[in-house]
């Protein structure tokens, strides 16, 4: 929405009106091409996506409650896609389950159906069952839970005649879902809002993406969003004076759709500073910006560096021009400055590391583009992306260090999670302790580094990781 328009209705009314049948949602939703949408963005749930072939809301809610610890134990998962997808025919632990998982494949997918099974297979109240699924998800190990599972199976046997060892089978799974499983109207309405913010990406990708910036993010940082904006053709700006908001924004100068970085992600521009850019530009020269905004020189220095100045005259020239400091605010000079020669300007290496210093991100190139394709095509290196589809798979890859965090174990021994950046995206790396101590100097830098291991399941069920096996420099490793 425009600075200043008022809609004839309220945003949410807009996205009630969103189609639940749409090919172009459809498509990227199956492609799993969803970095950016609520719910479904992160590499296990975009994975899941895939597995089940998504393409309609009720297969995102599938999704949303298949990729929980619930399903994921003993094989669940995996029994309920082959099952979904017609590759094994459905099969009940007693027939008296049938009526009561048949939506499901046999599997329990939803909280509800705990409910349904304590009641309808055991005959108790709905209210006694919701207690019992309660007792469950607190794994409580006491007499409490010996006696509720002993009225179960009891109950279960007497109501719909199912052996006591297969009413045993069903505790366990229901006990062993209860605590993480999803209700199915949490489900539901997540997957509404996860086709809805689907729908805004296939049809306006641009101002998606710029929404999803300027509210910093989501499951990812800042750099893997501006890294799904190039993937899908947008031209990324650094903060320009004449075009930007205090917030990421899409505008079209000279008619090309543009993603340009906030105002307010320029280290040191004060509030003051961005108001006055905002109110009074545009501006044609560095003179007449100066003169009509009077920023510090820090301020003004920052923005000739990023590339917010652009236009002005090439940055070399800019910077002596604002260390001479000859201005005066509402003074405009009697002559203006001729622009600079652009041959004299900085190269993209020197913006690059100039935005990476102020903005806290690269934007006219990712770092890794900055490296010889020759040197970049010997380290025979995956993507993340591709990464990502090799699970059980020895594989290597190419990114920067972005976070690196310690934990423990289940048996009180340290590892560490390092998120590695590449132009597709971030991969999570868990560095044993032996290993990080052998790397820990190259791990301290910003240099390229070479990752080669396992690509596996995270224990937490929230991510699909690499499981270290050698770390090195990119051009030591060559």
């Amino acid at each position: 929405v425009l600075p200043g328009v008022r809609l004839a209705v309220s945003p949410v009314s807009l996205l009630d009106g969103i189609p639940v049948e749409d090919a172009e949602t459809s498509a990227l939703v199956r492609a799993a091409q969803t970095v950016g949408c609520f719910q479904i963005e992160s590499p296990g749930m975009r994975m899941t996506l895939r597995e089940v072939d998504a393409r309609t809301p009720q297969d995102i809610l599938v999704a949303l409650a298949l990729y929980r610890p619930g399903p994921l134990t003993g094989g669940l998962k995996e029994a309920f896609i082959r099952r979904h997808l017609g590759k094994e025919p459905v099969e009940h632990l007693h027939p008296a389950l049938g009526p009561l998982l048949q939506e499901t494949y046999g599997v329990i997918l939803y909280q509800e159906q705990v409910l349904r099974i304590l009641s309808q297979l055991a005959g108790l109240s709905l209210a006694d069952a919701d207690l019992m699924r309660r007792a469950m998800s607190h794994f409580d190990p006491g007499e409490r839970m010996k006696t509720l599972r002993q009225r179960f199976v009891e109950g279960a046997q007497q109501r719909s005649g199912v052996p006591a060892h297969t009413g045993e089978q069903i505790w366990e799974l229901m006990a062993a879902f209860a605590g993480y499983g999803f209700p199915k109207a949490h489900a539901a309405s997540y997957a509404r809002v996860a086709w809805q913010s689907a729908w805004c990406k296939a049809h306006f990708p641009g101002e998606f993406i710029a929404a999803v910036l300027a509210n910093w993010g989501g499951y990812y940082g800042q750099r893997v969003y501006m890294s799904e904006a190039r993937r899908l053709g947008l031209r990324l700006s650094p903060p320009h004076v004449n075009y930007a908001r205090p917030e990421f924004c899409l505008a079209h100068p000279e008619g090309a759709a543009t993603l340009f970085v906030g105002l307010n992600q320029v280290r040191g521009l004060t509030r003051r500073s961005i108001r006055r850019i905002v109110s009074e530009r545009p501006f044609h020269s560095m003179s007449d910006f100066l003169t009509r905004v009077d920023p510090r020189p820090a301020e003004a220095e920052s923005l000739a560096r990023v590339g917010a100045l652009a236009g002005f005259g090439a940055i070399p020239e800019l910077l002596d021009q604002i260390h001479q400091g000859a201005w005066r605010y509402a003074q405009p000079p009697l002559f203006e400055l001729p622009g600079q020669d652009s041959a004299n300007d900085w190269s993209l290496a020197e913006r690059v590391a100039a935005q990476e210093e102020l903005l806290g991100v690269p934007v006219e190139a990712h770092p890794l583009e900055l490296l010889p394709a020759r040197l970049v095509a010997s380290a025979n290196c995956l993507t993340t992306a591709q990464a990502l589809e090799r699970r059980g798979q020895v594989v290597r890859v190419l990114g920067i260090r972005q976070t690196l965090q310690r934990f423990f174990n289940q048996d009180g021994r340290p590892f560490y999670r390092l998120e590695l950046e590449d132009t597709a995206g971030v991969f999570v790396v868990l560095v044993p302790d032996e290993m990080y101590r052998r790397s820990r100097s190259l791990l301290s830098t910003r240099r390229p580094l070479v990752v080669e291991g396992k690509v596996v399941e995270g224990e937490r069920f929230e991510e699909v990781v690499l499981l270290a096996q050698r770390i090195s420099d990119l051009v030591a490793d060559l």
